[in-house]
């Protein structure tokens, strides 16, 4: 594999036990093997914090969820790829989501980015003035995770508005690679819509590592420029969120 297919993946699901999909110790070994040999260079783990529980169960959780998985890692021959991982988060959004003491431990690493997801529902005006809020009050650069997922519940005005804002767009690879989706993702990228590119990957076929696949789809199809943006981008906030 050449050196163009490397990456930097900073929405990714494969801590053991903390979503749907990556179930155990192994299906997270398998999911690090296929990024190892898809050239990833580096990932956040972002598994999702929802508002049942507090902060401070979710990073305890999460915690001992990377230990498992990385004396897993230090005892096979992945070893080296532990260097690579930080520990973020993909945070559901919620009304009193400003109010949250600890909303910054949310973030990805070291960075002052959060991962935001929005409800896969029809918005109202309150959820973007929450986002602004957030980036007004707590300081906190927002990226939305996978936009492209909520054109379907009627939200398009209010997603203009939101390209309008102070954020960055975060697409999923499978949004191009899916059947019947492409048109759309191509013209969210050549509209410049899309500011990351990342797998969101949940497990070894439901939302695999697959960021190879969409690179090579993105260089068939004329868009070297738009992608190498993209994972610049990446790069980026990668190295924001490092110790």
């Amino acid at each position: 594999m050449s050196n163009d297919n490397k990456y930097y993946d900073v929405h990714a699901h494969f801590l053991p036990s903390m979503d749907l999909g990556c179930k155990n110790i192994n299906d997270a070994m398998q999911m690090v093997s296929m990024m190892e040999k898809q050239s990833c260079q580096g990932v956040i783990a972002t598994p999702h914090f929802y508002p049942t529980e507090t902060v401070d169960v979710y990073l305890k959780r999460r915690e001992d969820n990377y230990a498992k998985l990385k004396e897993a890692l230090l005892d096979s021959e992945l070893a080296d790829f532990d260097k690579k991982i930080i520990l973020g988060t993909e945070v559901a959004y919620h009304h009193s989501l400003v109010f949250e003491r600890n909303l910054a431990d949310l973030c990805l690493g070291d960075s002052n980015y959060l991962l935001l997801e929005l409800p896969f529902s029809k918005w109202s005006n309150e959820v973007l003035e929450d986002i602004e809020q957030i980036i007004r009050y707590r300081g906190l650069r927002i990226i939305i995770a996978h936009l492209e997922r909520f054109y379907e519940y009627g939200n398009k005005k209010l997603i203009e508005k939101l390209l309008d804002m102070d954020v960055a767009i975060q697409m999923n690879t499978a949004h191009l690679l899916k059947f019947g989706a492409f048109r759309h993702a191509l013209k969210m990228i050549k509209d410049q819509r899309v500011d990351v590119l990342c797998t969101d990957c949940h497990g070894t076929f439901f939302y695999p590592p697959n960021m190879e696949q969409a690179m090579e789809k993105m260089k068939k199809n004329g868009l070297e420029e738009d992608m190498t943006r993209m994972l610049q981008n990446s790069f980026a906030i990668y190295k924001t969120a490092v110790s």
